[in-house]
């Protein structure tokens, strides 16, 4: 792939994770996914238009939004330019892991994880919610095998984030049931 003439840049598509086989994901159009990426951008301006300038400051909280929006819309543009320039394939071709059906409820079992912590972790907190959702998908992509080691790396990540978050981060992440144990 050349962006720039004299300049080879590798492959930034999925491809590095299937050592350079495409049998096995889904091929899309670059000028799809820089169309996408410039619709993003462009959401972020639109979006970012209402922060506040900071008093005693050049430039506010909307700018580093911006600035990666702008990063983000020159290659999606670049993007867009070098797929309608290679356009040889068809715009969205599904590969052989559409056929798989442990593929399929692999990516059914990441997107009903998701839709549960997001329903799910108000009620019962994160440390709750997040070692149901971590611990599902480690037993499922493991296998039922490796379930003492899941469970403690379950058990350590979700300890890990709930203080980085809540000590250094300041973030709160909810505590649900477990409230009355916040730390």
């Amino acid at each position: 792939m050349t962006l720039i003439k004299g300049f080879n840049t590798p492959d930034l598509g999925v491809s590095f994770l299937n050592q350079g086989k495409r049998d096995g994901f889904v091929k899309v159009n670059d000028a799809i996914s820089g169309g996408f990426f410039i619709l993003l951008a462009s959401a972020i301006f639109y979006f970012t238009n209402d922060f506040r300038v900071m008093p005693g400051q050049n430039y506010g909280a909307a700018f580093f939004p911006r600035t990666i929006a702008t990063i983000m819309g020159l290659l999606g543009l670049a993007l867009v330019v070098q797929g309608l320039k290679s356009r040889t394939e068809p715009w969205i071709q599904a590969l052989d892991w559409v056929r798989s059906p442990r593929h399929i409820a692999n990516f059914a079992l990441i997107v009903g994880v998701l839709i549960f912590y997001i329903v799910a972790s108000n009620t019962l907190g994160f440390l709750i919610t997040g070692f149901i959702c971590l611990f599902a998908l480690l037993i499922w992509l493991r296998g039922p095998a490796h379930w003492l080691a899941s469970l403690l790396t379950t058990i350590g990540f979700v300890l890990l984030l709930q203080f980085f978050f809540g000590q250094f981060l300041r973030v709160p992440l909810p505590w649900g049931l477990l409230q009355d144990y916040a730390w």
